[in-house]
This record gives C-alpha cells, structure tokens and sequence, in this order.
C-alpha cells in the first residue's frame, strides 16, 4: 500500500509540472529599455526661424528615420534636410488645430508610460528566452503618428503611435471623419491592444516569412506569429492578441468548422488570388465571404488555429522551428477544424 502510495505521489508530481513548451520562467533575464518620447519633445509653437532650426535639428539627431517619417509621410512637410524647412516648420506647428489639440492630450493621457514599458519589456524578455541570439530594440518610442500608425519598427526603435490609443469614446476620435476612420477602426483605438499591437510590429518585422504565393502559405505564416503572440504575451487573451471584441471572439470559435468548410468548398487553401488576402488578412468591418457578423482578419484566425494544432502534436518542435518551418501542408496536416 506504501508502495502504491509512493508511485501515485510521484505521478501527481509529474502531472503538477507543466510539459508545455510555453511555460517557461524569464524572471533571471529581465529586459530594460530605454523609452524616448517623441510626442513630449514636439514644440507646442516656434518662436523665430532660428528657434525652428534649432529644434528640427534636435529631433532629427535623437529621432532619427522616426522623425523624418514624421516631417515627410506623416505631416507632409517635406524633407528635414530642407534649408526652408524651418519656415515649413513654423508654419505648421504655430497653426496646426489638431496637433494643438491632440499633444496636450496625449501628454496628459499617457503622462505615465510605465505600466505600458513594463509589459512590453517582459514581453520582450519571453521573446530573447526564445529566440536568444535575436535582437532587442535599442529603444521603444512613442510618438505622435498624426493618426497614420498605431505601432511600427525603425531603425530597431520600436515605436507607438499614441494617438492611436486614445479610445473609441475621446472627443478627439470621435470627431475623426468617418470616412478615414470608419467605426470599426475607431473600435480598436484602446489602451488595451496598445501592448499587443507593439510586439506584433516587432514580431512581424524581425521573424513574419511566407514560404510561397498560396493563401494557405500566407494564413500559416500569420499564424506563427500568432502563435509567437502565445509565446511572448502568455496573459493576454486571444481578443487583445488579434485585436477583437469579446464577441468577435465568440464567433471565430463557434464558426470555426462552418469557416474551414467554406475554405475548402471554395477552394481557397491553394489559390494564389491576391483578393484572398485582401478579404481574409487586412483589416476591415468583417471577412468578406463570411456573414457580415463576421470578424476581420479571419483568414488570419484560421492560420493561428492551424498552428496551434500542429505545435499541440509536435511538442518537440521548438519556436525556432516553427518560424524555419517551411512546408505549409505539413502543418495543415495536423489541423483538427472541429477541434
């Protein structure tokens, strides 16, 4: 009777330590990053040409690419290296209304980022535990985007559009025309993906690969790096994860077969019509195809789902692995659709 004692404590120890190859511990290796705020360093106006000059310098020398991203794409002022863009400069920060409303907003809104640096950098830290001899950034940013970017790598700096987080209810995104910012956008304008949305650009800059032209290759190759979202932000749920309501959710999961009958009735997996990606990865009301009901960016969810079943059969397959892994139907093959 010891004996059988003995061996059933043994097995519920076993059972009690956890197999999964995403429970890991990254508390010896933390990561600690600078953060530069672009959006504190902005003038509020410019007194004198001199002045302008001055501070144009001075942004381009911390900022760098980012902030002539800004200058150039953003405010669409031209190059910083132009010898009148001082003039341009003064002219545009002392009468821009919305850059007069929005940056005290977000100084006041966002005046306290650490909650925010926090995360990403534990986020950060899982991600080296994985991948140990990938990069860090030199920096996280954040900035004003002028409503163009809600997160984006440059130069290595992973950069935060902070306007961009503001939320769905601020008189300031409110009042942003329907027809730029459709209701579905403005929706996912919430401090709550802001984490999210940052290590997905980071992710997708430093380990996003399609292997080939067929919608199958590109919904796998979305799909690792949802399944490295499971990796890095190990709390999160699957709604901040891709950016969905609790009821996007809802629907992903109960139609998930309905949606895997319909891929394959239309013949979807291997077509290289770039429309697929259109309809089924970017952004949008609803995935068209699908009942308006539907969330966006299902062909992404489904990819997420694919690999996420393949891992499940594969423990042994390290992340590493996943990301080389180059032959899509070879993970399809593990995919259980009515799970």
């Amino acid at each position: 009777m010891l004996r059988w004692y003995s061996l059933a404590a043994l097995f519920a120890l076993f059972l009690s330590c956890s197999s999964d190859r995403l429970d890991v511990n990254i508390d010896a290796d933390p990561v600690d990053l600078p953060v530069l705020r672009m959006e504190k360093d902005l003038p509020d106006q410019l007194i004198s040409l001199e002045k302008a000059n001055s501070v144009n310098e001075e942004l381009l020398r911390t900022y760098g690419s980012l902030y002539e991203l800004f200058v150039g794409k953003m405010i669409r002022e031209g190059s910083v290296h132009d010898p009148m863009i001082g003039n341009y400069l003064m002219k545009r920060f002392n009468s821009d209304l919305l850059m007069k409303e929005v940056l005290p907003e977000l100084r006041t809104e966002f005046s306290d980022f650490d909650q925010y640096e926090k995360e990403i950098e534990q986020a950060l830290a899982y991600c080296q535990h994985y991948f140990p001899d990938s990069a860090l950034p030199d920096n996280i940013i954040t900035f004003f985007s002028y409503f163009n970017a809600h997160a984006m790598v440059v130069d290595n700096n992973l950069c935060v559009g902070l306007e961009m987080y503001l939320g769905k209810d601020h008189t300031l995104v409110e009042k942003l025309p329907v027809m730029d910012f459709p209701k579905f956008f403005k929706d996912k304008m919430d401090s709550r993906y802001l984490v999210a949305n940052a290590m997905k650009a980071w992710l997708l800059e430093n380990f996003y690969a399609c292997s080939g032209e067929d919608f199958l290759d590109k919904i796998i190759a979305a799909g690792k790096i949802m399944y490295l979202m499971d990796a890095i932000l190990p709390q999160s749920s699957a709604g901040i994860k891709m950016g969905y309501s609790d009821q996007e959710v809802e629907w992903a999961k109960v139609n998930e077969y309905k949606v895997w009958q319909y891929m394959v009735e239309q013949e979807m997996l291997y077509s290289k019509d770039e429309m697929l990606e259109v309809n089924w990865i970017t952004d949008g009301p609803f995935t068209k195809g699908l009942s308006d009901d539907s969330p966006a960016r299902m062909g992404i969810w489904m990819g997420w789902q694919m690999v996420r079943d393949y891992m499940n059969a594969n423990p042994d397959v390290a992340l590493h692995e996943l990301v080389s892994e180059t032959n899509s139907k070879r993970i399809l093959k593990y995919y259980d659709p009515k799970g």
